[in-house]
């Protein structure tokens, strides 16, 4: 086996690791943004995400070449998992590839977590602020009857309000 291909593997898994959270403190950002109300910081900070994450996706690529590279040295099947990998690695490399697998993997839950808490906090105080203005502005609802008498969605308005929620 050649030892190249491992360390670039693992510099790979490294550069996504630090990526992912980098990625993750652009999101706290993003959800601090929205939490504050601070329209243009939010703009700001999801033009920051959006080019974090195109690091990630650069660095996904980066260690899945690595990894095909890694496999093809060890004459592995493409599907071979992680811990399949390990055992065709001398004994003294297993602990440094599980290891860099695990730190990946947390990484990658944090940034998954973060999204899912963002995506979910932003989708209540959508629905929030969707039934105050259906409350304050009965009129605006849009309901449009069909002929079975059955409420039907009316195409969507624009709305002017003087005031920023």
């Amino acid at each position: 086996m050649e030892s190249s291909s491992l360390r670039e593997f693992l510099d790979g898994a490294a550069e996504l690791r630090d990526a992912l959270d980098r990625f993750v403190e652009e999101q706290r950002s993003v959800a601090g943004a929205v939490r504050t109300r601070d329209w243009a910081g939010l703009e700001r900070a999801l033009e920051s995400a959006t080019a974090r994450s195109l690091l990630v996706d650069a660095a996904e690529t980066r260690r899945n070449l690595a990894w095909e590279a890694l496999l093809a040295d060890l004459r592995l099947p493409a599907d071979s998992t992680v811990f399949r990998v390990s055992l065709a690695l001398p004994l003294e490399l297993r602990s440094v590839l599980t290891d860099a697998y695990r730190d990946l993997r947390l990484s990658a839950m944090r940034a998954r977590i973060e999204n899912r808490a963002l995506d979910s906090f932003v989708g209540v105080q959508g629905s929030t602020l969707s039934k105050v203005i259906d409350e304050l502005f009965p009129m605006r609802k849009g309901r449009i009857y069909g002929k079975t008498g059955k409420a039907r969605e009316a195409a969507p308005e624009s709305m002017v309000l003087d005031a920023a929620f």
